[in-house]
């Protein structure tokens, strides 16, 4: 399932009620800063990506990849990825930033 909603938004400034908002909005899974706190799978995918990012070596496609595979499961997106929201953005051009 594709990343159909990003956030922009800055940590702490609304994010978790933004995600229940989008919750009651029908995306049933949204992704933020406490998914990844509970799931050591996401820390550890976000490290990767954190990683990949500062040595500026990912595409779109690279970036598209990540996310399908590691994310498979989630609609829309707060924090962390908030941090990459043009790389996220470009990867998934159909998605509402």
């Amino acid at each position: 399932m594709p990343i159909e909603v990003i956030v922009a938004g800055l940590p702490r400034a609304g994010t978790s009620s933004m995600r229940d908002a989008l919750e009651k909005l029908g995306f049933t899974k949204t992704m933020d800063m406490s998914s990844c706190i509970q799931d050591p799978l996401l820390s550890t995918a976000w490290k990767e990506i954190y990683e990949n990012h500062l040595e500026k070596s990912w595409t779109n496609d690279n970036w598209r990849h990540m996310f399908d595979k590691q994310f498979p499961e989630y609609m829309a997106t707060t924090i962390p990825s908030s941090d990459f929201a043009v790389e996220i953005a470009q990867a998934y051009p159909e998605a509402k930033v």
